[in-house]
């Protein structure tokens, strides 16, 4: 008999099996491919290049400073994220916290709607003349001018975080949340008798119970937010002066306004290596790290 007459339920697999070959494995080795080869809309001929472009890619100051970008977008999304998004969940927990369901589906909104309209919203906000934030803080005294957060190199990267934080946190939140109501009661009765209350019964006995979905949560977002490409685009489209540029936009730019598809498909490449290096690290010495202890 073979494997698949011992597990008829491969059958049941298969076609989903199949799917993701198609739009996802497929693509990938093109990938790879493309970035071996010079290629272009003004010409259906390949011509393998090797590292070629690898090696034009490393040299590119604008490359080099993408990549720059991305590590501070996703370093400060990713920290910011995880942070708001787990006080609320610590603080939503509380007993004293009344309408529960209601403050849920509030802090929910950022992250059902759509990313478009999310990013639309906040240009808005920022503008620099009719927004509501500069209104605030000329009320408050704090600017005397309008500050142009998406057009303004000392802004523009903080703009686009604030945004990818506010987007991120209630999904942070909803699933510490849930890992936090899974606390046994057992083990803080447990830890009250021996003299731990408070602060230290929450360091003692709930952290270390929801730390395995906190190193989920965080690997997912830093997945996300090397990838993210949605919100640089419509904020600020990778300006101003290439300044919030990130991996995700300079491959954009590349192929579909320069259109070297060659050249963005060795920087895709190497947007993945990234992304695959990062996860590995961390799933070898934080997670498994966090697991032994």
């Amino acid at each position: 008999m073979n494997k698949l007459s011992r597990n008829p339920g491969l059958f049941y697999v298969l076609p989903a099996v199949l799917a993701i070959a198609c739009v996802m494995v497929f693509p990938l080795i093109y990938t790879f491919v493309v970035g071996f080869n010079k290629t272009d809309i003004y010409s259906d001929e390949w011509k393998f290049v090797g590292l070629t472009q690898y090696v034009e890619l490393f040299h590119n100051p604008e490359f080099l400073s993408s990549i720059h970008h991305t590590f501070i977008w996703t370093v400060s999304s990713v920290t910011f994220q995880f942070l708001v998004g787990f006080m609320a969940a610590v603080i939503i927990n509380q007993d004293f916290i009344k309408m529960k369901w209601l403050i849920r589906i509030l802090l929910m909104i950022p992250w059902v709607l759509p990313s478009v309209i999310s990013v639309n919203i906040w240009k808005w906000l920022y503008h620099p003349d009719f927004g509501y934030i500069n209104y605030a803080l000329k009320a408050m005294g704090i600017a005397t001018s309008g500050i142009n957060w998406v057009a303004d190199e000392r802004y523009a990267m903080l703009s686009a975080v604030i945004v990818n934080v506010w987007k991120m946190f209630p999904l942070v939140m909803l699933m510490i949340e849930a890992s936090l109501q899974s606390v046994p009661n057992e083990l803080k009765d447990a830890a009250k008798v021996d003299g731990a209350t408070g602060i230290k019964e929450f360091f003692t006995v709930t952290v270390p119970h929801v730390a395995s979905t906190c190193y989920t949560i965080i690997l997912l977002l830093i997945i996300w937010t090397l990838n993210a490409f949605t919100f640089i685009f419509v904020l600020t489209g990778g300006g101003p002066a290439n300044s919030t540029q990130v991996l995700s936009m300079f491959i954009y730019k590349t192929a579909f306004q320069n259109y070297d598809f060659g050249m963005a498909g060795a920087a895709s490449v190497v947007l993945f290596i990234i992304t695959a290096v990062l996860s590995v690290i961390y799933m070898k010495f934080v997670m498994k790290g966090g697991e032994k202890r």
